[in-house]
């Protein structure tokens, strides 16, 4: 039996939680470089692991070290914001997070 909503009509969070639209790319993006908290153009596994909590992820470390295994083409350790972000960007899309 579907659930009724209340006499304002508004939406449960339940509810809320099934039409919300995805994060964009921009978003997601703008989500990694904004936790480069040094500033050296590159995203630790902490840096990335903080940026995927704030994103809503269930499990933020599994998901930094997928994310990592992803897009850290030249196995240094980090994310480089000009060369690698896009691939971790295209890995978090896949996820469909949602605000």
């Amino acid at each position: 039996m579907p659930q009724r909503r209340s006499r304002d009509h508004k939406l449960s969070h339940d509810e809320y939680k099934k039409v919300a639209v995805p994060y964009t790319k921009q978003q997601i993006e703008d989500t990694f470089k904004s936790y480069d908290q040094n500033g050296d153009g590159k995203l630790s596994w902490d840096e990335v692991k903080a940026a995927f909590t704030t994103l809503g992820a269930f499990s933020p470390y599994f998901r930094a070290w997928r994310g990592k295994s992803r897009a850290d083409a030249n196995d240094d350790g980090f994310i480089c914001l000009q060369t690698e972000l896009d691939e971790l960007v295209n890995y978090t899309l896949e996820l469909q997070y949602k605000p």
